[in-house]
């Protein structure tokens, strides 16, 4: 397995071991309260660490070349970052319905259970240091990689979500535990879960979204847009020219943690030889195996 795959799975590893524990906690604390945005925040765990799973199997599955699949299944990280977000939406969704039952029947039938606090404020700190910590660490390593693995990035900004969310439940709780009862805010201590969770949902609704069109665009082959990558690669193709040829343009496809280049050739001699073609591309692969990684090169005669 590539140096930069163990990387990623070991990355993912530690956020499953991490994503666990928060998520015992969570429900202990959500069993113990009641309140919903903590249903939304330890759910939202919990499928970091069922996507987390599914994807550590995946690091070390798209990798591998078989007789069917000999450039490996790389498609699979991006159909593994469509699922997670269209999971999040979902849980985003529902939790926002959710709370927005338990509100109607507060203001409309006047019944509701009064929320309780309790530990929330604890764990809600605990949970922001280590969701930063988390956070830091996912995009440390992806870094290391050349910020090629479509798998970490979408666990990192799941992570960030996460994070933000225990954020604001924690700034919630503690203003309901100074709120004091019987004050024109009373209303608060039925409802304060609706609000938190509507503005979380509001705030966060786009990280799925974002995750999801990056995924969406790497399986059906869209062309990388990042700027300095591009300029890289099209600097490096211009350096590794076969003779008698003209570059005219490149385009690179990547899908999961590899990439595919394009290089657009014209001839300009009578004849090209193929072993500098070949010679060419392998030392141009070489080349960009430096900071890509998992890179494919193909000379394009159009």
């Amino acid at each position: 397995m590539p140096t930069q795959k163990l990387l990623e799975r070991k990355a993912l590893i530690v956020g499953i071991v991490i994503n666990v524990l928060q998520v015992l906690a969570g429900v202990a604390v959500f069993f113990m309260t009641g309140l919903k945005a903590m249903f939304l925040d330890f759910s939202f765990t919990a499928i970091s660490v069922l996507s987390g799973m599914v994807a550590v199997y995946l690091s070390s599955r798209t990798v591998r070349t078989t007789e069917r699949f000999p450039n490996g299944m790389f498609a699979l990280e991006p159909i593994y970052a469509i699922c997670k977000a269209i999971f999040t939406m979902s849980l985003l969704v529902y939790s926002l319905i959710d709370v927005c039952r338990v509100a109607y029947d507060y203001f409309v039938f006047g019944s509701g259970e009064r929320i309780e606090t309790g530990p929330v404020v604890i764990y809600e700190i605990l949970t922001v240091i280590v969701c930063f910590s988390l956070y830091m660490y996912y995009r440390r390593s992806n870094r290391s990689i050349g910020d090629s693995s479509t798998m970490l990035t979408a666990e990192c900004k799941s992570t960030l979500v996460d994070g933000s969310m225990s954020f604001g439940i924690g700034v919630v709780a503690i203003f309901l535990m100074l709120l004091p009862a019987g004050g024109p805010l009373d209303f608060l201590h039925y409802t304060g879960d609706f609000f938190i969770t509507v503005a979380l949902v509001a705030l966060t609704i786009k990280e799925p979204f974002s995750v999801l069109k990056e995924a969406f665009v790497e399986l059906v082959g869209g062309v990388h847009d990042d700027d300095e990558t591009n300029a890289y690669v099209e600097a490096e193709a211009q350096r590794h020219l076969p003779a008698n040829t003209d570059y005219e343009q490149t385009l690179i496809f990547k899908t999961g943690m590899n990439y595919t280049v394009d290089v657009y050739l014209s001839g300009i001699g009578e004849t090209i030889d193929v072993a500098d073609l070949i010679e060419c591309k392998r030392s141009l692969e070489k080349e960009l195996a430096k900071r890509l990684h998992i890179v494919d090169v193909d000379f394009v005669f159009d």
